[in-house]
């Protein structure tokens, strides 16, 4: 069975695929014209979230048996159009789980005690120390929206530090210490920081936005390590502008590479280029949970 690996997975799980008898193009990084081309002799494409599967793309993979997404997200493939098709389409739920967690994390650590902007500072030969002031996580409220494996995961953290978590999500449950509470406007309201942990869909897209924002305290701290397009992001420029929001850590953008300058620049936001999963025991997880998957599917045809 030919593969077509569009976007690089761990060397072992390709050598994996390789030991199992497909046979394995991986061209590196093909832009989608040259994709475009290769496609048509492959059964299964292996993507990452760099490669856009469009429904173009699909209907010229005349052979196409098995769409395989190397991480959580399929929202860059256009499922509809590869159900359409009878093509299968795989992922590796919960393989990047924990490195998004401590990005998150690291993400609240770094707003609060604005450790990016004093490293800056240092590094252009300065001593600024009262300049940058911050803030402790033990003791504050935060906020999880959404509670799937890096939502519980981040909340475990947190509760770790000490910190008091409530849980915003569509199926409530009894997971004592947390707090599950059904209305989002009481998360807003009491969370000192709020982390985002939601999937991309028309009911979370805007989630965020002046409303939202106004409901919250002042001064709150936001994190977004879910989906760009989910926090409104000239509703969240307002709000760094007017002190009500006191920091941002953001590793997704509704456009990729974001172009929004005025809002990575702001001196409050710490922004990362959507690299949470990016991590080796993440993507060692991801690429040989797809070739399990794969050997699998293969062996029950």
């Amino acid at each position: 069975m030919s593969v077509l690996i569009a976007d690089p997975i761990d060397k072992e799980a390709q050598r994996m695929l390789e030991a199992a008898g497909f046979e394995v193009s991986a061209p590196g990084e093909p832009t989608p014209e040259e994709i475009m081309k290769i496609i048509p002799d492959c059964e299964v494409l292996v993507v990452r979230s760099r490669t856009k599967v469009t429904k173009e793309m699909i209907d010229a993979g005349k052979k196409l048996k098995v769409i395989a997404r190397a991480g959580v997200g399929v929202d860059t493939i256009d499922t509809a159009a590869a159900e359409q098709r009878g093509i299968e389409v795989i992922n590796a739920p919960g393989s990047n789980s924990r490195s998004v967690a401590e990005h998150a994390v690291g993400l609240m650590f770094a707003v609060a005690r604005m450790i990016p902007q004093a490293d800056s500072s240092m590094k252009a030969g300065k001593w600024e120390k009262k300049l940058f002031k911050g803030s402790e996580l033990e003791g504050k409220t935060l906020g999880v929206l959404g509670y799937g494996h890096v939502g519980e995961s981040v909340a475990h953290i947190a509760h770790a530090l000490g910190m008091e978590v409530l849980v915003w999500t569509r199926t409530p449950r009894t997971d004592p210490p947390f707090q599950f509470v059904a209305a989002l406007e009481e998360v807003l309201r009491r969370a000192d920081i709020i982390t985002i942990h939601l999937s991309k869909s028309a009911e979370t897209a805007r989630l965020i936005a002046d409303s939202e924002f106004g409901k919250m305290k002042q001064g709150v701290l936001l994190v977004n390590t879910a989906r760009g397009g989910i926090v409104e992001e000239e509703a969240l420029l307002r709000a760094l502008q007017s002190g009500k929001v006191g920091g941002a850590g953001l590793d997704v953008f509704g456009n990729e590479p974001t172009p929004n300058r005025v809002l990575i620049t702001h001196p409050r936001v710490v922004a990362t280029p959507h690299i949470a999963a990016l991590t080796r025991e993440a993507q060692q997880r991801a690429g040989l949970q797809i070739v399990e998957q794969l050997i699998d599917w293969v062996r029950g045809q």
